[in-house]
């Protein structure tokens, strides 16, 4: 009998356990906390998810989730899979149990749902999941093909010094109910063209304002041109309902970065980072579309988000930023910290694929 099987809602208790009791590891030291409930951020999303688990002993050793919604590819509507949540101890590593049934499942998962293939992100400096996860080995023939999209950042913008927005071509403000047509056609238009796109011209922002926590349409913000035409547009989302981040250590060179920062903190009236046991409070931006991926409308989107959340108590705010991005030079001049990932497209492996259409993914960085 195999020791995987469906996740419910009465392994809430044991998959919060086992979620934050297997950090992220570097000079900073994370622990991810989903409390009170583990399935809220899946279940806040369009579409159907599954969580896996793996306990041959008495406690979850083991754990994935499969989160299926609908999608471009390609310029047609296809089916997304997006594999996250990964989690194991070490008994796990060490008895390989993951590792044996995680191609299987997927298999199954991919007939059962039409998925042809699924997204996923790894942290580029945790060797030891792409070592399981990622290199080719001949006794694996089960093991699922990783073929590596993009390489991106999560960039963190660190709330310092107040800034005012400089003067600009383009026009920002929040949204307006009356707004959300037009910001709904910006984002299904670029996301069409996108590989592994949101299908936005079905209801996505619409689903997202109604259902995530916190998110309404004043924290959406508008660029416009001299013409008064929408080129832009992005959302401030702040998940901590759903999931926060918990220091656990500083390590080596963020000791350092810490105490300088929490020093100019005390400066400029930011918030010092917090000690270990504590949370970070920031928030992400989503639902960013820029016109002709012109930086110069993304940096009056940040100008202005910057300057409405300096002094509200948040420690920065998260953005995706992929490897020679053209719209890296709107973040010059702001204080930053990256944490580097490779998006990989994962296929059967009775079905395996390597080549994809070029250009910025789908992926909402606010959701794994």
């Amino acid at each position: 009998m195999s020791p995987m099987r469906r996740a419910t809602s009465e392994d809430n208790a044991a998959l919060l356990e086992l979620f934050g009791a297997v950090p992220m590891q570097g000079e900073l030291v994370l622990s991810t906390q989903r409390a009170p409930d583990y399935f809220a951020l899946l279940a806040l999303q369009r579409g159907t998810h599954e969580v896996w688990v793996h306990d041959e002993g008495r406690q979850l050793d083991g754990m994935g989730a499969i989160h299926v919604r609908e999608g471009w590819l390609e310029g047609q509507p296809c089916r997304v899979g997006y594999l996250g949540d990964l989690r194991a101890r070490f008994s796990a590593r060490r008895s390989r149990g993951l590792s044996r049934f995680y191609g299987p499942i997927l298999e199954e998962a991919a007939e059962r749902h039409g998925v042809s293939a699924f997204l996923t992100a790894v942290m580029a400096t945790n060797a030891g999941a792409l070592q399981a996860l990622v290199r080719r080995k001949a006794s694996r023939l089960a093991q699922p093909h990783y073929a590596l999209l993009r390489r991106f950042s999560a960039v963190s913008v660190q709330f310092a010094l107040r800034r005012r927005p400089r003067s600009s071509t383009y026009t920002v403000r929040r949204a307006t109910a009356g707004d959300v047509p037009a910001m709904a056609a910006l984002l299904d238009a670029d996301h069409r063209t996108r590989p592994f796109g949101y299908r936005y011209d079905l209801g996505e922002l619409e689903h997202r304002l109604a259902h995530w926590p916190g998110l309404t349409v004043e924290r959406c913000y508008l660029a416009f041109n001299r013409d008064g035409r929408l080129v832009g547009c992005t959302s401030v989302w702040d998940a901590a309902a759903v999931k926060r981040y918990r220091v656990l250590a500083y390590r080596g060179g963020m000791r350092w970065i810490r105490m300088g920062f929490n020093a100019l903190a005390t400066v400029v009236g930011a918030p010092r980072l917090p000690s270990p046991g504590e949370d970070f409070r920031y928030f992400y931006l989503c639902n960013t579309s820029i016109a002709r991926e012109d930086p110069a409308i993304f940096r009056a989107l940040l100008e202005q988000v910057y300057a409405d959340h300096h002094g509200q108590g948040f420690h920065f705010f998260t953005l995706y930023l992929g490897e020679r991005d053209p719209l890296a030079p709107a973040l010059k001049g702001f204080l930053l910290r990256k944490l580097d990932f490779h998006l990989y497209a994962v296929t059967p492996a009775s079905r395996p694929r390597d080549e994809f259409p070029p250009g910025r993914t789908g992926f909402e960085i606010a959701l794994p």
